[in-house]
């Protein structure tokens, strides 16, 4: 099996069908030392954390946050 980066112009990570979403070192999200470290991905200056870690509720309102700062992006379906 291969391992493929996809980036989304809104830098969301698709990697074998699982779902990262971009932070920078200062708005790491609460608690994120208890995900584990097998979920968690550094690129250069963005960590990348699974969406796994978090509930359907924060993931909905992750992206919906993202779409509206990236108002010349594509939407994430």
């Amino acid at each position: 099996m291969s391992n493929k980066l996809k980036f989304k112009s809104n830098q969301i990570l698709k990697l074998n069908n699982q779902i990262y979403f971009p932070y920078l070192i200062h708005n790491l999200p609460n608690k994120f030392e208890t995900f584990p470290v097998n979920s968690i991905l550094k690129i250069n200056s963005i960590i990348y954390i699974n969406s796994n870690n978090f509930n359907k509720k924060y993931q909905t309102n992750y992206i919906q946050t993202l779409n509206y700062s990236n108002i010349n992006s594509n939407n994430i379906k």
